[in-house]
Order: C-alpha cells, then sequence, then structure tokens
C-alpha cells in the first residue's frame, strides 16, 4: 500500500479480470476514491471458469488476425492474464498517486459477478469492470452519456451519482432513475444539481416494475450503473448478467 489509511474504514474497490480491465475503470475508481479522500484497493480476479474452458482438449483459440486455430494451453493462459494483472497494477499506482490518495492490490481466483454478490463486505463502493464486449461498441458522435441509477436503501447513491456527473461534466447525460415511485428525493436532487447547467440532464424516470420489463432491451444501453447492494441476490445477480457496463455497487 503506497500510503496510510486516513478513510474512517471508508473504502473503494475496483475489481476486474483478464476480460474487464481497462484504463478508464480505473480512472474512475480513482475519481471515486479521490472524492471521499479514501483509499482505493484494486482486486484482480483469475478467472476460474475461463482457465477450465481452456483446459478443454476441444477448446481451441481462434487469431483476430489469421483466423487460424491453435490449441489452447492453461499455463500460456495463466501467463497472459498474470501479465493483464500487472498492467492493471501499474496503472493503478500511477493514476492513484496522481492523485495522491492511498491504494492497494490483491490477485484472487474467482468471477468478477462472485465478488459484487459476496455479503458482509465493509467496502463502500465496490466497481465492477466492464466486458471487453462493452468497451469495444461503437457509440455515434456526441451522443449522450447513458447512466442507470436504481435506487434503493442507501445514503451513498447520491455521492456516486455527483462523481459520475462530475466525470460527463462536459457532455450530454441521458440518467435512467428507477425507483418505487416517480419524483422521490433522488429525483430531487437531480433537478437541484441540473440547474445552471449548459448542458442539461435528461431524466428519465421508471417504476422497479417497468424496469425490470425492459431489462433485456436496456441491458446494452448504459455507460454506467449506480446499484445499491441491499438488492435482493437473486434481483442483482440478474441486473448484473444482463447489464454490460461498469457497474458502482454502493453499500
Amino acid at each position: 500500500m503506497s500510503a496510510d489509511d486516513k478513510n474512517n474504514g471508508k473504502t473503494v474497490l475496483l475489481a476486474a479480470d483478464v476480460g474487464s480491465y481497462s484504463i478508464t475503470t480505473v480512472s474512475l475508481a480513482v475519481q471515486m476514491a479521490a472524492s471521499m479522500n479514501t483509499k482505493l484497493r484494486g482486486l484482480f480476479i483469475e478467472d476460474e471458469d475461463l482457465l477450465q474452458v481452456t483446459g478443454l482438449p476441444i477448446t481451441r483459440e481462434i487469431s483476430l488476425t489469421t483466423a487460424c486455430e491453435r490449441p489452447t494451453d492453461v499455463d500460456q493462459m495463466q501467463r497472459a492474464m498474470r501479465s493483464v494483472a500487472r498492467q492493471f497494477e501499474d496503472t493503478l499506482k500511477q493514476e492513484a498517486g496522481a492523485s495522491q490518495i492511498g491504494w492497494s492490490f490483491d490477485y484472487v481466483r474467482g468471477r468478477v459477478r462472485d465478488i459484487g454478490l459476496q455479503p458482509g463486505t465493509d467496502v463502500t463502493y465496490m466497481i465492477l469492470g466492464q466486458p471487453v464486449s462493452h468497451r469495444l461498441r461503437s457509440r455515434p458522435e456526441r451522443a449522450p452519456r447513458r447512466i442507470l441509477l436504481i435506487a434503493n436503501e442507501s445514503r451513498h447513491q447520491k455521492q456516486a451519482l455527483k462523481v459520475m456527473l462530475d466525470r460527463f461534466d462536459h457532455e450530454k447525460v441521458e440518467l435512467t432513475l428507477v425507483a418505487a415511485e416517480p419524483g422521490g428525493q433522488l429525483s430531487t436532487d437531480v433537478l437541484e444539481v441540473n440547474r445552471g447547467k449548459s448542458d442539461a440532464i435528461c431524466l428519465n424516470e421508471l417504476t422497479r416494475e417497468q424496469f425490470f420489463d425492459q431489462l433485456a432491451r436496456l441491458g446494452s444501453a448504459f455507460d454506467c450503473a449506480i446499484i445499491s447492494r441491499h438488492e435482493k441476490p437473486e434481483v442483482l445477480t440478474r441486473i448484473l448478467k444482463t447489464l454490460s457496463c461498469p457497474v458502482i455497487l454502493v453499500a
């Protein structure tokens, strides 16, 4: 760890694997930690599902440049994962150092989604990295940034939203707010933030029933999602399986 813990027990955790690590997501985690003057923990996850598939005799790797097939090798895959993990740690060190925040790094085997579903964590903000498929998806020029906020019993969601709005300060933003009923406190907060901004925030409010009816269609529509960890595990699992963007899980 590069600095003393000054955060009174609050922590930002960024969890990523070989398919979801990106400099952009590290930057988001650093910005979140800096906004609270708290430490940042980076967690690289050696994807055990990918290793199991790699070890199957029928599995083949297809080159993107030559389209040639070749057998997969577990040791080679582990070396590739550890190479990405080193990039992750180096980026974390550089970005956190530039913002003068404390940081740490760990390497474990598991699944990113399982990390997000672990109960009893003392982490305030848990950021789950985005899949490669989302990072490579084309985005029309000047298209608005789209944020999903699923309101629940969390006093930290407003701070997460503020960080994301600051991050997209010079861009158009469409915020989809999901709540039991429209017109709640978070809606009022958004309208207050929106006053005096040159690029107005477009606020779309959905009830939870409406959102889950449209979840399959909406899953790939967002640039970031903010979700309370107070959601029931089965509900959170369903949401995480459908979304293809970075997710901020809030205590």
